[in-house]
């Protein structure tokens, strides 16, 4: 199967992506840290992370839960 070009993407489909990426994140995060899920998107929503995620012409939106793990705690 063949990945389509961003632009054919749409903003909507790229905002679902990356809630999905997010939230796969925090739950692995949460769960390694030994803290509630809440917590941890509290922490997330306060990072830089947070907003190269959803500025969705970065492209991390598309990079999946590992590479924004590394992101967050990298600038966290």
């Amino acid at each position: 199967m063949e990945m389509q070009n961003n632009a054919t993407i749409s903003p909507e489909t790229k905002e679902a992506c990356a809630v999905e990426t997010m939230r796969c994140m925090l739950e692995d995060y949460a769960g390694e840290k030994n803290i509630p899920f809440e917590e941890a998107l509290s922490l997330f929503v306060t990072s830089r992370a947070y907003g190269m995620l959803f500025d969705l012409n970065t492209d991390v939106w598309k990079e999946g839960p590992a590479y924004l793990r590394a992101i967050f705690e990298r600038f966290n």
